[in-house]
């Protein structure tokens, strides 16, 4: 099921979705493979965005999580 382009409420999905905060939640989630942190994903996705429906925010964020590798963490210090 896809979003009509120009419908506002696709576009505030998307900017979510593409936002720097959930790119990281979803990041997190993704390294640590929790069904606690993909349902706070989730709930997060339709709070913010207003999706009514469980199933399609959980589509949504089944799909980014197919499609990315978990960012390469590295800690920062002076030696």
């Amino acid at each position: 099921m896809r979003f009509n382009q120009r419908n506002p409420h696709h576009q505030r999905v998307n900017n979510f979705v593409s936002s720097e905060l959930f790119q990281l939640m979803l990041d997190v989630t993704h390294a640590y493979k929790s069904c606690g942190y993909r349902s706070y994903c989730v709930a997060v996705l339709m709070h913010e965005t207003g999706i009514r429906i469980r199933e399609r925010a959980q589509q949504i964020v089944d799909r980014e999580l197919a499609r990315r590798e978990p960012r390469q963490w590295s800690v920062g210090g002076a030696a």
